[in-house]
């Protein structure tokens, strides 16, 4: 896997899952798998969003989330920090003081690995691979089997639970056997009829959006 970075849609993509190519390279000829077609038709409806309408979808989600009682009951919840085009969650973090959970958020490793650290709306962040904003490194550091629930970015879902990433396996390789609530956070663009699964992929246990919660 590759070093996480980013690409034009503001996606957490690794360099396999956007080929920048000229015409005449042999990878220009490459036909794409199924899952870069539907991950480059979600991120780009992603992406067609206008900043109003991400705005008024995730501060939709986000009453969605505080009404559900996976979020209510969890003592500790894992955030990500969005990206320019995600689902804002940024709420969670200003309204930290008045919530009793404790927030975390992945920093990403060398060895393609993540861990998770204490945030709050007045930590020190840094940015990481790819650009990404990520706690500091001296963050306290949470072990992931202490986490109630998990808001898990994606570049599209399916109906039956089926995560599409940003091709580098950093949150299939962080969630699998975690006993927390895995819950996909995206805006209704992004999801999608069926995603192919394959052995290594973490099934979610539910999607968030301006619409709703889906329950799989």
């Amino acid at each position: 896997m590759g070093i996480t970075t980013l690409n034009r849609y503001g996606s957490r993509a690794t360099p396999s899952a956007v080929l920048w190519v000229t015409p005449n390279s042999t990878a220009a000829h490459a036909m794409p798998s199924v899952k870069d077609v539907l991950r480059h038709e979600a991120l780009n409806r992603r992406a067609a969003l206008t900043e109003e309408e991400r705005a008024q979808k995730s501060d939709a989600a986000m009453r969605h989330l505080l009404q559900m009682p996976v979020f209510q009951t969890a003592g500790t919840v894992a955030i990500y920090l969005p990206l320019k085009t995600e689902l804002a969650i940024h709420a969670l973090l200003k309204a930290s003081t008045q919530l009793t959970q404790r927030f975390v958020a992945p920093r990403t490793l060398a060895d393609n690995q993540m861990s998770f650290h204490e945030v709050t709306e007045c930590s020190t962040l840094e940015r990481g691979f790819g650009n990404i904003m990520e706690p500091a490194m001296n963050s306290p550091v949470v072990r992931s089997e202490d986490i109630d629930l998990f808001l898990v970015p994606l570049a599209a879902c399916d109906q039956r639970g089926n995560r599409l990433g940003f091709g580098g396996g950093f949150y299939d390789r962080a969630l699998v056997n975690q006993r927390g609530f895995k819950l996909g956070v995206g805006f209704s663009v992004q999801l999608v009829e069926r995603i192919e699964s394959e052995a290594h992929d973490v099934m979610l246990d539910g999607f968030i959006s301006e619409d709703g919660v889906v329950f799989f």
